[in-house]
């Protein structure tokens, strides 16, 4: 459900949550979008959004503070919030793999 909100606000929320309760959470990102397509666009969201943009967008936020990013996770920045892509089939692995990130599996 991570990809119908925009990457800089989870970001902020999982900051949030991380300064609270320090090294108590992780944040464990499925691919699937868990809507129809009336919901996607009632939320606004790119219909396009997909796993890989979203994981490399939630590190970009979550990594040390650089005087030279224009936009900042606050809280978020910094604090590296374990992040893992949720799958269930060879696709979410072959993500996961791709972007160097630990993998659950899902079964039912």
């Amino acid at each position: 459900m991570l990809l119908n909100h925009a990457p800089l606000i989870v970001a902020e929320q999982f900051g949030t949550i991380e300064t609270l309760y320090p090294r108590r959470i992780d944040l464990g990102q499925g691919r699937a979008p868990e809507t129809d397509m009336l919901t996607s666009r009632a939320l606004r969201r790119a219909l396009e959004t997909h796993a890989p943009t979203f994981a490399d967008e939630l590190r970009h936020y979550s990594e040390d503070v650089e005087g030279g990013k224009a936009v900042r996770a606050i809280p978020g920045a910094g604090l590296q919030v374990p992040l893992s892509i949720l799958g269930s089939s060879l696709f979410g692995a072959s993500v996961s793999a791709m972007l160097g990130l630990p993998f659950a599996f899902a079964s039912r």
